[in-house]
């Protein structure tokens, strides 16, 4: 099962997504080649809008992705919200498979 957390502070957001889904065999799971996805892409827009300035961490690794906000304005919040909407969204389609950490 994949997991992720989300936390919001004063003026930072922290989103951390690990594990691998188990829906399906390697190369055929659509729940874990989904939540890569949402990830990679955005990783990458933050670099395409030059918006690591306000990033304080930035982890893409096989099984785990880290995204820390330092400054939450309105674009890396949009950003930041985006991932975690589309989260929430392949979590309710696939409980099993990924799930909110408390």
């Amino acid at each position: 099962m994949t997991t992720y957390s989300v936390v919001y502070k004063l003026k930072e957001a922290v989103i951390e997504v690990q594990g691998h889904s188990g829906y399906a065999k390697a190369g055929e799971d659509i729940v874990c080649a989904s939540i890569s996805t949402a990830c990679i892409m955005t990783a990458n827009l933050i670099d395409k809008l030059d918006l690591r300035y306000n990033i304080l961490d930035l982890v893409c690794e096989e099984g785990y992705f880290r995204l820390q906000v330092n400054t939450l304005d309105g674009t890396t919040l949009g950003i930041f919200e985006n991932l975690v909407e589309t989260l929430d969204s392949i979590s309710g389609e696939y409980p099993k498979y990924l799930k909110l950490k408390s």
